[in-house]
């Protein structure tokens, strides 16, 4: 994708995403690492500036262009290989044609889509939401209105799976912040019976305790849930079109999640409502398991290590992959309660 055929909403999304990370910002920083006898203090600070700013005036404007180049391949090569991307396909009359992504898709809203796993699901109900456009590994980069599409997706999905007596929980798992090590931004969802699911908030708190560096700079267990009264406030009836508090819509969109955890750190996240969870900064990613998320949902239901460490991929043709999510759309009566109707109308 060249800069040529960017939109401006996705050009000021990549500013904001690299602000704080540009070229000048990452050589100062690894003068100063290199520096053994560096001082937070500004007397130290000017006394050395010339030393600390050697290595910026050394670089040329042509190798951070070439710098800039490099990157801007890379994120290309990960678009291409991207098997959640919508991508357009060049036809012989030249026109373009949108190939749906590698998974079999369910819902799609104006900026997100509900998806069923193209790996072994760890069971029936197991899904996935993602933005269509390519949001590099973090869904806090995902703009207010793809979060207000996330939410309706938890909302409807939570209402599904109610109706059939089962709770979810919704992992998110963020290993890496660099772009060009970090997949198409997804939440997993996978039901729990409704039994189950009143005790997975005890299974993950548990695991996170567990997890990661023995000594740790933050918190393991960060409570990412909003407070009752703040969601749906005594004495407010205003509601929006769907039956919603207006301002319990909003927190939805500015949730706990959102305020509390960063995309410029790895992290794990796990729902379990639209109104958030537990989360957990992942300081040493060699000891953080990708699959922690589902290794806890398979200790919860007695699952074997096989479903959730490398579970096996599925090779589906287009035709199997539309029929997958017309089955699972039947089997949990998804057309009752899915939102992107409203689109159509």
């Amino acid at each position: 994708m060249s800069e040529d055929n960017l939109s401006i909403r996705q050009m000021a999304r990549m500013e904001r995403e690299s602000a704080g990370d540009d070229y000048m910002d990452r050589a100062l920083a690894k003068q100063i690492a290199k520096d053994t006898a560096f001082t937070n203090d500004l007397d130290y600070i000017d006394d050395n500036s010339e030393k600390l700013a050697k290595q910026l005036k050394e670089k040329t404007v042509e190798q951070q262009k070439q710098a800039a180049i490099r990157d801007h391949r890379m994120m290309e090569s990960v678009l291409d290989h991207c098997s959640l991307c919508f991508k357009e396909k060049e036809q012989r009359d030249g026109s373009k044609k949108l190939l749906a992504p590698e998974y079999p898709v369910v819902s799609l809203g104006n900026k997100v889509f509900l998806a069923l796993p193209n790996y072994e699901p760890m069971n029936d109900g197991h899904c996935i939401i993602a933005p269509i456009e390519h949001i590099s590994g973090s869904s806090l980069k995902c703009d207010d209105d793809m979060w207000d599409e996330i939410g309706n997706f938890m909302k409807c999905l939570i209402g599904t799976f109610a109706s059939q007596n089962q709770g979810v929980v919704f992992l998110e798992t963020v290993m890496s912040t660099k772009p060009s090590k970090t997949r198409h931004c997804s939440i997993e969802c996978i039901p729990l019976p409704m039994d189950k699911a009143a005790e997975a908030p005890a299974f993950f708190k548990e695991g996170l305790l567990a997890a990661d560096e023995e000594w740790s700079q933050h918190i393991k267990v960060i409570d990412t849930k909003l407070k009752t009264q703040a969601v749906a406030p005594k004495g407010d009836d205003v509601r929006d079109q769907d039956g919603n508090h207006a301002r319990a819509r909003e927190m939805i969109r500015k949730g706990g999640f959102r305020n509390t955890m960063t995309a410029k750190m790895p992290y794990f996240h796990v729902w379990f409502d639209p109104y958030g969870g537990m989360g957990h900064v992942i300081e040493n990613a060699d000891r953080f398991k990708p699959w922690f998320g589902r290794e806890v949902v398979a200790g919860i239901l007695d699952l074997p290590p096989t479903v959730y460490r490398k579970p096996r991929r599925l090779k589906e043709t287009h035709n199997q992959r539309l029929d997958r999510a017309s089955d699972w759309k039947k089997q949990f009566n998804w057309e009752k309660c899915d939102w992107t109707k409203m689109l159509l109308e």
